[in-house]
């Protein structure tokens, strides 16, 4: 199992909420905490929660995993091609439902003609 570091987590959730335009306000509407509090999680000074979690995957249209992949510590073990299927993956989540079904398409496309 990974060691995962949490400060890595906060900030790709800043990232990712930033990339989204949503601002620190709204997420502490909808979570009916402070603003102070969704900075102090976004730079690791408070303790990150299943419901944040949750809310920021959905918000930001990814998986639980890819927020936790963003604070996994690399090991040393894995072939290079388990590292690029996880990055793969991670860039792929980013993208919008729709946006995911045109990638699909295209690839199959390529592939196709290749």
């Amino acid at each position: 199992m990974s060691e995962i570091d949490f400060s890595k987590i906060g900030l790709k959730m800043k990232q990712l909420r930033t990339e989204q335009g949503v601002t620190q306000e709204k997420v502490a509407k909808d979570l009916d905490c402070t603003t102070a509090f969704v900075s102090n999680l976004e730079n690791n000074r408070t303790k990150l929660n299943l419901r944040v979690l949750l809310y920021y995957a959905k918000l930001c249209n990814v998986s639980v995993d890819t927020l936790l992949h963003a604070g996994e510590v690399p090991q040393v073990t894995g072939s290079s091609s388990e590292q690029r299927n996880r990055e793969l993956l991670d860039i792929f989540q980013t993208f919008t439902p729709e946006e995911q079904k045109k990638i699909i398409e295209m690839l199959k496309l390529w592939k196709s003609t290749s």
